[in-house]
């Protein structure tokens, strides 16, 4: 009996450390995000007019719903773009970073020099960086540059690398997908710091003594990755995926959010900028559930599979 006391008595006590340790963030969520989801959803159902005094609020049912999906032409055309970019980007930059965290997984000369190298998207997300980088300025002085050296777009496109890519028999499909891949190259190392922090600290969490054991029973190394490493790592792989995709329909250069932002402060339509805000929130939602539910059905069969291998 006394033993069990304690037992209980551990529990609790770590459970109320645990509620000690959430406590900021169960503040921010309420304070932070909830009361301003509140407010926004109630801005989206009414039309606010401002004065001097400061807002009114007239009921207007689901018309702002209805402007942003029906009226507002640019709006779909914006949420269809994000769509189509993030089904674009999220399969190049979870391919990208687990194959680079692989290499900086592995033991070879300089190894803290190129992880250091390849988490500089990190640093380069700041503001300041990220303004220097997309200034008029610095485009410029591209386009000069490459003026003054004669070297410009057309030479790497007289190399005609699809051509090369469907004569090896590679279908159109494919081929398309790695040229615009390669043509947004810089774009996807920008965005690949988190995901490749993750994988290599996934690949890093697996127990050496597993491979030690594997090695004592002859297993090679391929046997070793495919049959501990991958499916260990498996659920940080999903996990990525999901922070991908929301990272990918958040980004600061997403253009609908954008829009969402031009239509509140620059056109002063906060309860239309709210519906559209709402409307991107749910479609958000719907394609993460979607993108949940067909990565768990693929994955399952694939993890099956490298085991049983």
């Amino acid at each position: 009996m006394k033993n069990k006391s304690k037992t209980s008595s551990l529990r609790s006590k770590r459970g109320n450390y645990g509620y000690v340790f959430i406590a900021p963030l169960l503040f921010g969520l309420v304070f932070m995000f909830g009361i301003p989801m509140v407010q926004s959803l109630i801005f989206s159902f009414n039309r606010i007019d401002l004065s001097a005094d400061g807002y009114r609020q007239t009921f207007i049912g689901f018309k702002n719903y209805y402007n942003a999906l029906f009226v507002e032409a640019e709006y779909r055309e914006k949420v269809v773009q994000s769509i189509l970019d993030s089904i674009l980007n999220v399969p190049l930059i979870i391919f990208f970073s687990f194959f680079i965290a692989n290499i900086l997984n592995q033991k070879f000369v300089g190894r803290s020099f190129a992880r250091v190298i390849m988490l500089l998207p990190l640093a380069m997300a700041s503001p300041a960086l990220s303004n220097f980088n997309s200034s008029d300025m610095m485009q410029g002085a591209m386009s000069a540059a490459q003026g003054a050296s004669g070297v410009d777009s057309a030479v790497f496109e007289s190399a005609n690398f699809g051509s090369i890519l469907i004569s090896f028999g590679m279908p159109e499909v494919i081929t398309d997908y790695l040229m615009q891949a390669a043509d947004r190259i810089y774009e996807i190392i920008n965005l690949s710091g988190i995901q490749i922090l993750l994988f290599l600290a996934a690949l890093q969490s697996v127990p050496r003594s597993t491979y030690e054991a594997a090695q004592v029973e002859g297993a090679s190394g391929w046997e070793m990755y495919w049959k501990i490493t991958f499916p260990m790592i498996l659920p940080m792989v999903f996990m990525t995926f999901i922070y991908t995709v929301i990272d990918s329909f958040t980004a600061s250069t997403n253009q609908t959010l954008k829009l969402v932002q031009d239509t509140a402060f620059s056109n002063i339509n906060f309860g239309l900028s709210a519906a559209m805000s709402w409307i991107y929130f749910i479609v958000i939602i719907l394609l993460l559930s979607i993108s949940a539910s067909i990565f768990r059905l693929v994955s399952v069969p694939i993890s099956g599979a490298v085991v049983g291998v």
